[in-house]
């Protein structure tokens, strides 16, 4: 069975995966050990564009004995490497959330960003709980206040604020300062004579 086909308010979980896929349909190593869950959420209209956002403060919240950091959009950092990744996409009537996170290995071939693990030190169905207790606090935040305290938390994770980054485009480079994220959740890139708007690319911190 697939998350898919599921109602809203299941989780599905897999020890492993052999079709394992991340942003724009690259594949993902997914061997047995680390933490591969996908949650499905009712439709949740306008506020279904913060979920990427709110799954990566859940899963922040959820490791406080680490030293992890998120970098935008989706990315879970651990000592600046790539621990866990966050893809959200939109069913007929409802949401499917995948988190994948490195609990004992990491993938080192074909990766855009160094990843890392915690090395063992935590158990995936641990992580897992920890996740669904962070989130039925945020969604019930997102649902009375909206996107702004979800921003400002995700904010005070953020790897780079006011550092220089590039920004990978489809068919282009941006280099700028990194200036947070805009009430809507695009990336802010001041560059020389202004400051942009940007809602899809890969992140490199220089």
């Amino acid at each position: 069975m697939t998350a898919r086909a599921c109602p809203p308010g299941t989780v599905v979980m897999a020890e492993m995966q052999t079709a394992g896929r991340g942003r724009y349909g690259r594949t993902w190593q997914s061997p047995k050990g680390n933490l591969y869950m996908s949650l499905v959420l009712p439709d949740l209209g306008k506020n279904t564009s913060y979920v990427a956002f709110l799954t990566a403060v859940a899963v922040v919240d959820s490791l406080p004995e680490f030293n992890v950091s998120l970098k935008w959009p989706n990315d879970v950092l651990l000592d600046g490497k790539k621990l866990a990744g966050i893809l959200v996409e939109r069913a007929t009537d409802k949401v499917i959330v995948g988190i994948g996170a490195n609990i004992i290995s990491n993938p080192t071939e074909n990766v855009l960003y160094p990843t890392t693990s915690l090395e063992g030190r935590l158990r995936p169905m641990t992580l897992a709980k920890r996740i669904l207790l962070q989130y039925n606090t945020l969604l019930e935040l997102l649902d009375k206040k909206g996107f702004k305290p979800i921003r400002a938390r995700w904010l005070s994770a953020a790897k780079g604020i006011g550092q220089p980054m590039s920004v990978h485009l489809a068919d282009s480079e941006a280099c700028g300062i990194f200036k947070g994220i805009s009430a809507t959740g695009a990336l802010l890139l001041k560059e020389k004579h202004h400051t942009r708007k940007i809602t899809v690319g890969d992140v490199f911190l220089i």
